[in-house]
């Protein structure tokens, strides 16, 4: 789960410009390249996002057995005005469609890579296949009641339980491809020069998963999440998240990620540690 958040604070400061980049057409390779050299993955200018609060959200509900919609509508209400260091970025943590589900009844049928980004505690708190698929529907259901959105979360906490069970890595690519038919026969270089800025499940995701399994440290896996361009604090989250079920995290980046993060998130995230069979 801290890998995820790793994911999320490292990608952020990168996510802006190529948002931007994106609407003029433009792929900055020079800026993707700069993440391979960057001495830490995070520094004081990086923040947390929406990744981040909704995948503690997640964690919330399965802590306290709360159905996700309540949970996640009072995540998101409550975080609505978190600005530190994100304003000069974007004004608001959460999109107006997000913001106008949590305030309603509105059924959300996104295929966006909402459900992928917050599903990393389903993935580590849940103990069968069967549970672990079960759990990360339920979790996507409330905003990405699609065929793609639900998938996606599928298939992100699967490769996570997977790599806690010592899956190699050529066999949980197998096992997802098998599954949820993605194509994970990815070209990194390929995906440097020609990504662009996009949000949709059935394309981050598999990218994300590439990234994970491809690699062979949680750093690498970071860095050529981030290196891809496009989304890429949710790349990098949703990276991070597998990648840290594969590799382990640095307490190094986990004392720097609570330097940031509420202590509240702080607390949750101890608790969900110590529930990890």
């Amino acid at each position: 789960m801290y890998g995820a958040i790793i994911g999320d604070m490292s990608g952020s400061l990168f996510e802006y410009s190529e948002f931007v980049d994106s609407m003029n057409k433009v792929i900055n390779l020079k800026r993707r390249m700069e993440i391979l050299s960057k001495k830490s993955l995070i520094d004081k200018e990086s923040f947390f996002s929406d990744d981040t609060i909704l995948t503690i959200a997640v964690l919330d509900a399965l802590l306290t057995n709360k159905s996700f919609e309540p949970v996640l509508k009072r995540y998101i209400l409550f975080y609505s005005d978190y600005k530190p260091k994100i304003e000069k970025y974007f004004k608001h943590p959460f999109s107006p469609n997000t913001m106008k589900w949590a305030k309603s009844n509105i059924i959300a049928n996104s295929i966006g890579n909402g459900s992928a980004m917050r599903v990393s505690p389903v993935g580590y708190l849940c103990n069968s296949k069967e549970e672990v698929l079960e759990k990360a529907k339920l979790s996507a259901i409330p905003t990405h009641n699609s065929e793609s959105g639900i998938k996606g979360a599928q298939a992100v906490a699967y490769s996570i339980f997977l790599a806690r069970e010592g899956y190699k890595n050529s066999e949980i690519e197998s096992q997802i491809s098998d599954k949820f038919k993605y194509n994970l026969d990815l070209n990194l270089d390929n995906l440097r020069k020609t990504n662009t800025f996009s949000s949709i499940c059935d394309i981050v995701v598999p990218q994300s998963i590439y990234c994970a399994l491809s690699s062979s440290t949680f750093d690498e896996s970071i860095r050529k999440a981030i290196s891809i361009g496009g989304d890429t604090d949710t790349i990098a989250c949703i990276t991070g998240s597998i990648a840290e079920a594969l590799y382990k995290v640095d307490r190094e980046l986990v004392d720097i990620v609570d330097e940031h993060i509420p202590s509240d998130f702080q607390k949750k995230l101890k608790i969900g540690y110590s529930k990890i069979i």
